[in-house]
C-alpha cells in the first residue's frame, strides 16, 4: 500500500475482510510514523517510500493512494518491475503525467506481449445500483444528465492548492464526469467558468471555490456539471439523468426513480471500494484486464475530460 491515508484504510479495511489468500506485506509513507502506524493495524512492514518497500518485498500487486501531485514516479517503477497496481483517482494533478503513464503502458504491455494489469478506483462504476441503473436508461436514454458536487472544503493542505491537487473538478467531481460518461457515453467540454472566493479560514486555498461545466455528450443529450467547496455539513452530491417522463438520482447511497406517478429508490447494499478490489484481484490472478471496473486507458478518459474543464473554468479567474 502506498499510501496511507483515507482512501489506503478504505482498501485495507477491505482487503482485510477478505477470506481469499492475500498477504499485506508493506506500506509505504514519506510522513514519519505513518506506515509504522499502518504496519501495526493492517500486518506488513512499514517503508520511507516505494522503492524501499520493492527492494525488501515480493510483491504481486499495489495500490497508490497518493496525493494527486505525487503521481509519476510511483507508476513508472511498478511498470519497469511489471508489477499490476491499482490507482486512486485523479490519475494526476496534470494531464500530462498521466498521458506519460498510459503511453509507458501501452509500452510495456507491447514488450511483453501481455496485458499490464492496471486499475483506476472510480469506484462508483462498482455500485450494486448500476446493473439497474443501466438497464433503465438503455429503455429510456437519458436526454439531460445534470450533476453535482456541493460540499465542505476538505482539511488537507495538498487539497486547496490547484497545482497539488488540480481542483475541485478534477479531484472530486471526477467521480461524477467518469460516471455519465460511463453510463452515458462520451462527451466534450463546451463551456465551462469558475469563480474563487478568498476566506479568512483557509489563507493558502487557491482552488476556484464554484465551478460550473457545460457539456454535450456523443449521443446528442445535454450535460451540466457544478461544483463548490463554500458549504458545511453532509455534502449533496450525485448525478442525474433525465429521459422523457422519468428521472433517476445516483446517489452514492442509492437510486432514487421518479416518473410523475411513483418514487422508489434503491439503497446500496454492498461496499463498491471491496468489490472494486475483488475485480482487481481477479484480474490480477487470471492476467486479464477485462474484469476491471475502470481501466488506466479508460479512466484517462474521464481524466482528460476533467483537466479540460478545470483549465477552461480557471482561465477565467487568471
Amino acid at each position: 500500500m502506498i499510501g496511507t491515508g483515507g482512501m489506503a484504510r478504505r482498501h485495507l479495511r477491505a482487503l482485510s475482510a477478505m477470506t481469499e489468500d492475500i498477504e499485506i506485506v508493506g506500506h509505504a509513507s514519506p510522513t514519519p510514523g505513518h506506515a509504522e502506524a499502518a504496519a501495526a493495524q493492517w500486518g506488513g512492514r512499514a517503508y520511507r517510500d516505494h522503492e524501499a518497500l520493492l527492494a525488501q518485498e515480493a510483491v504481486d500487486a499495489a495500490w497508490i493512494v497518493i496525493p494527486p501531485d505525487q503521481h509519476g514516479m510511483v507508476e513508472r517503477t511498478l511498470i519497469a518491475h511489471g508489477i499490476p497496481f491499482l490507482v486512486d483517482k485523479p490519475l494526476a494533478a496534470d494531464l500530462q503525467t498521466a498521458e506519460e503513464i498510459a503511453t509507458l503502458l501501452l509500452e510495456a504491455q507491447a514488450t511483453a506481449r501481455r496485458p499490464l494489469i492496471a486499475a483506476v478506483g472510480y469506484h462508483w462504476r462498482a455500485m450494486d445500483t448500476v446493473a439497474g441503473v443501466r438497464e433503465t436508461l438503455a429503455r429510456r436514454p437519458p436526454r439531460l444528465v445534470l450533476a453535482a458536487w456541493h460540499g465542505a472544503t476538505p482539511s488537507p493542505a495538498w487539497w486547496q492548492r490547484r497545482e497539488q491537487s488540480g481542483g475541485q473538478l478534477v479531484e472530486q467531481a471526477t467521480h461524477l464526469f467518469d460516471f455519465a460518461r460511463y453510463m452515458n457515453g462520451e462527451a466534450t467540454v463546451l463551456a465551462a467558468t469558475a469563480d474563487h472566493l478568498p476566506r479568512a479560514a483557509f489563507p493558502d486555498l487557491n482552488v476556484d471555490t464554484s465551478s460550473a461545466v457545460l457539456l454535450r455528450f456523443d449521443n446528442g443529450a445535454a450535460g451540466m456539471v457544478s461544483a463548490t467547496c463554500l458549504l458545511q455539513g453532509a455534502p449533496e452530491v450525485y448525478v442525474k439523468f433525465i429521459s422523457e417522463g422519468l428521472t433517476v438520482t445516483v446517489e452514492r447511497s442509492g437510486v432514487i426513480y421518479e416518473d410523475g406517478h411513483e418514487r422508489r429508490e434503491v439503497r446500496l447494499q454492498g461496499d463498491a471500494v471491496r468489490d472494486e478490489n475483488i475485480a482487481f484481484l481477479k484480474a490480477v490472478r487470471e492476467n486479464d484486464p477485462s474484469y476491471l471496473y475502470s481501466s488506466y486507458e479508460d479512466a484517462l478518459k474521464s481524466h482528460h475530460l476533467c483537466w479540460t474543464a478545470q483549465q477552461m473554468a480557471s482561465s477565467l479567474n487568471l
